[in-house]
């Protein structure tokens, strides 16, 4: 829903959020894809050498990637966190009593 109340700033401000928050969601989606194809290869290999040795688990393959990634990921992170806060700051200065007009 569109809010035709919101100042021009403020949603100009709200459109990059919603875009690097789905970019962020997207990379988690990826990793957490890629690291489950992992698992089931490493699986699918050991059964065909018939050895049972370590497997890693999906968990420890999508921290690996994490850790691979995590340059991307703090950058995303980051770029939202101070986009929330401009949008805080919009929103305040919305909400704050406009000054009064003299006459």
């Amino acid at each position: 829903m569109i809010d035709v109340l919101v100042s021009k700033p403020l949603a100009k401000a709200i459109g990059p959020r919603r875009e690097t928050q789905r970019h962020l969601d997207c990379l988690t989606r990826q990793i957490a894809a890629r690291a489950g194809r992992q698992a089931i290869t490493a699986k699918v290999r050991s059964r065909a050498r018939r050895r049972s040795g370590h497997l890693l688990s999906q968990q420890e393959l999508a921290d690996r990637l994490t850790f691979e990634r995590w340059r991307e990921l703090d950058a995303l992170t980051c770029g939202l966190r101070l986009q929330e806060q401009i949008i805080d700051e919009c929103k305040r200065r919305d909400d704050a009593p406009g000054l009064p007009i003299a006459g």
